[in-house]
């Protein structure tokens, strides 16, 4: 059984978000050969640069914060409120470095067990038809051709599918309807992509 994950996949498990535990029991899944992960080459990138957008927003509060505790201790009426501050900013800075350390061993743990799709001309070619064609962002088309160029190779009759969190973009009907052309199924969380997979894993095991 082959499944298509992207970039919020890595996210997920880095950050321990609200599906942290079934995302991991599909990583898990791949590593004891009971499924076969891939991954678009170019989802994973996605996850580091949106951490580091997210730390240059936080050394900005950093900054206000510095300047706000500095301010604040000048008064003898906010003495208090400048003190609980001060350890706010060493906090998020070490955010910043818990995250990135996080989404590492997440990534490298996941190149460990999954195959990714390399990004060439002809996935990008039609990703920029894809963007246009169901009002995709360039970098969810590229991660969706991407997809369907994996998906033209392999035998129709395995089943296939494709999690993903963003269901604002690939919950389309076109979408769907190309995928099950290719005996794939689009599942927007990772919740219920884990019972589908557990489910088919049975089938396939009686």
């Amino acid at each position: 059984m082959i499944v298509y994950i992207e970039s919020n996949f890595l996210l997920e498990m880095a950050l321990a978000q609200e599906q942290e535990s079934q995302a991991g029991a599909i990583l898990a899944l791949a590593e004891n050969g009971m499924i076969s992960l891939v991954l678009p080459s170019f989802a994973l990138s996605e996850p580091f640069s949106t951490l580091a957008y997210r730390a240059v927003e936080r050394d900005r509060l950093n900054t206000t914060l510095v300047q706000q505790a500095q301010q604040l201790a000048r008064s003898a009426l906010h003495q208090q409120l400048a003190s609980q501050l001060r350890p706010i900013v060493p906090a998020l800075v070490r955010v910043r470095k818990d995250e990135m350390d996080s989404l590492e061993r997440t990534a490298d743990r996941l190149l460990t067990a999954a195959t990714l799709i390399q990004t060439d001309q002809a996935i990008f070619t039609r990703a920029r038809r894809y963007a246009q064609q169901y009002d995709l962002s360039l970098q969810d088309a590229l991660i969706y051709s991407s997809i369907i160029a994996h998906l033209q190779s392999q035998a129709l009759p395995e089943s296939k599918c494709f999690l993903s969190r963003n269901v604002k973009d690939f919950y389309d009907p076109g979408i769907e309807a190309e995928l099950r052309t290719h005996n794939c199924r689009y599942i927007g969380n990772f919740r219920d992509g884990l019972s589908f997979l557990e489910a088919q894993l049975r089938r396939e095991g009686d």
